[in-house]
């Protein structure tokens, strides 16, 4: 019996939390909301999760041998069109994905009773319903405009990694992340702590494709750079789907996304050139670590495709998918892939971005993403900068 529950890898936890009372970062509000009510509320719901998750084995024995077959990943830089690709892909049947809320309670147990729930909260007349509706608008109205999002939204599986401090997502909440190098390539890691994350997330797959009935697991992640060689050793057999696209538009993008919140609980960092170096770095271990993983793939189990194509043409894009993989193409899903696709064509961003905002020149992030120049190159000039 494979009985596995992976809780935290301890070095890196310990140093995101030293560097938040350090001198530099120190601050009373960021320690209340981030030390205070952030980290406890992760550390809280994981206890909980691992805790239902050895109830499992109990419940649901042998799911652990659940057959996984050939999940498919859509890897891109962040902000390339991963979530425009996944949400037109996930109204194929064949499919199973993880929603925010899965991906935060991944048990089968859990599962189980969030279904049972819902399935009382109809015959009452939808309160819960009505109060997931509210809680979704208040607390991720800041992602208007870039993608809906919400608990019963389908999301990355950023979240399986997120719980045990192991994400570069955790960048939203320490504005120090690049000072915790380790956490941007886990596949750096010892052996011994590669192996258990590498497992843990093949049980958290196999919880969630034996709960929701054996479909294709589908995921997508633009952060993954760097865990790629975790995602391989779990997944030998692995599909991939490579979205090309302007590297320099992605950090700029970024830049704007992920430093929104320290907007709020660090503003003495907020579009500090240092503190964005830890978004640069994100970005730029995800566009290398793809590059190097993507000469190790079998040539038949990866596909590229450039995101101008993907959004001027996204129906003739998805069938190259579906043509070069060999999945069926059902008249179902042919329907609304045609009403999809015939619907985003009409949509506009209204957003612009600009690396100059935070301090940086195009030149300075192009040579830096291509490795042109060093980090500590880069990371000198941000340490000058106010």
């Amino acid at each position: 019996m494979e009985f596995y529950l992976f809780f935290l890898y301890w070095p890196i936890f310990l140093k995101l939390m030293s560097r938040m009372f350090s001198r530099r970062y120190f601050r009373p509000k960021f320690v209340f909301f981030v030390g205070g009510i952030i980290i406890p509320s992760i550390l809280f719901l994981r206890i909980i999760v691992l805790f239902f998750q050895a109830l499992d084995y109990v419940f649901f024995p042998g799911f652990w041998r659940t057959t996984v077959k050939q999940p498919l990943f859509i890897l891109s830089n962040p902000r390339s069109g991963s979530t425009f690709l996944h949400r037109m892909l996930e109204k194929d049947e064949q499919f199973t994905y993880l929603t925010l809320w899965q991906s935060l309670f991944n048990s089968i147990l859990l599962y189980k009773l969030v279904m049972l729930i819902s399935k009382i909260d109809k015959q009452v007349g939808s309160p819960l319903t009505w109060l997931m509706e509210k809680v979704d608008g208040h607390f991720f109205k800041g992602w208007d405009g870039l993608h809906k999002a919400g608990l019963r939204y389908s999301e990355e599986d950023e979240f399986l990694f997120v719980s045990a401090f192991l994400a570069p997502g955790l960048v939203l909440f320490f504005p120090y992340l690049h000072e915790v190098s380790e956490i941007y390539s886990i596949d750096n890691l010892p052996d011994y702590a590669r192996k258990r994350i590498a497992r843990n997330f093949r049980l958290s797959v196999l919880r969630h494709i034996y709960a929701t009935g054996g479909a294709t697991f589908l995921a997508k992640n633009a952060v993954a750079g760097g865990r790629l060689g975790i995602y391989k050793e779990a997944f030998p057999d692995m599909r991939a789907i490579y979205i090309h696209s302007d590297i320099l538009k992605s950090v700029a993008s970024s830049l704007s996304v992920f430093t929104k919140p320290w907007s709020f609980h660090s503003p003495d960092c907020f579009q500090r050139k240092y503190e964005s170096m830890s978004v640069v770095k994100m970005v730029r271990t995800n566009y290398q670590g793809i590059i190097e993983h993507r000469q190790a793939f079998d040539p038949k189990n990866v596909i590229d495709i450039e995101y101008d194509d993907l959004v001027t043409r996204p129906e003739a894009t998805v069938k190259s998918i579906y043509q070069y993989f060999g999945m069926t193409l059902s008249s179902q899903y042919q329907a609304q892939l045609t009403k999809d696709s015939t619907a985003a064509k009409s949509y506009k961003s209204s957003h612009t971005y600009a690396v100059e905002d935070y301090g940086f020149s195009s030149d300075e992030i192009e040579r830096y993403m291509l490795g042109h120049s060093s980090k500590h190159e880069v990371l000198a000039s941000a340490q000058a900068a106010p």
